[in-house]
């Protein structure tokens, strides 16, 4: 329950950042800033179901994983974006994807997160401006069970990935503008959390690029 109500609520947010970014969008040039900030939700599936078969809890026993279903995601991005020319930007993104299920009573929450630089190749169209963007990965797993009692049963993990995306960015005024992006992701710390998704939010732009 808790999953699909943050899914439904991550969904919703996001398609309500894209109609306001295409109600809001001028036709007008705007000037290029240098520093950009850009905060935004979304949903993520992972494309594997690797998740280990049990769990074994000290105290309690064993936690059978095999017929709950952890690839629907509800995630959240920070970024910030330094302007290197007009049409390319150094990049580094902060990304967090969280999936929650009752399991036989007890909460089992999967957390997965992606820290790492990139690079960001933009149009010179302004207005709407597309873009794509690569990104090297740290990609990090944990796995929470509630145990109840205030205690709980953590276990994490940590590798490298890398990241793809692509997406617009619809100028709302000279300060803000609206990215809505699609991405795929890839990282095996332990499981394999790659996934796919798509976000949006608000960006601030700020600085004027020299």
């Amino acid at each position: 329950m808790l999953r699909s109500i943050s899914v439904t609520r991550a969904s919703s947010a996001a398609a309500a950042a894209l109609a306001l970014g295409f109600a809001l969008a001028p036709p007008a040039q705007a000037e290029n800033k240098k520093h950009h900030l850009t905060l935004a939700i979304g949903y993520q599936k992972y494309l594997s179901d690797d998740m280990k078969p049990s769990i074994d809890v000290d105290p309690g026993p064993a936690v059978d994983l095999r017929e709950f279903d952890f690839s629907n995601a509800a995630m959240g991005t920070f970024a910030y974006r330094l302007s290197i020319k007009p049409n390319l930007d150094f990049t580094v993104d902060s990304r967090a994807a969280i999936s929650s299920q009752d399991v036989f009573g007890t909460d089992v929450t999967v957390t997965t997160t992606y820290f790492g630089p990139g690079i960001r190749c933009i149009s010179s169209k302004e207005g709407i401006r597309p873009y794509v963007q690569a990104n090297f990965l740290v990609v990090s797993e944990e796995l929470e069970i509630d145990l109840g009692n205030n205690n709980s049963f953590n276990s994490s993990e940590t590798g490298v990935g890398f990241g793809l995306s692509a997406g617009i960015d619809i100028r709302g005024g000279d300060l803000l503008s609206i990215p809505v992006e699609a991405f795929y992701v890839y990282g095996k710390p332990e499981d394999d959390v790659s996934a796919i998704g798509v976000n949006a939010g608000l960006t601030f732009n700020f600085g004027t690029l020299k």
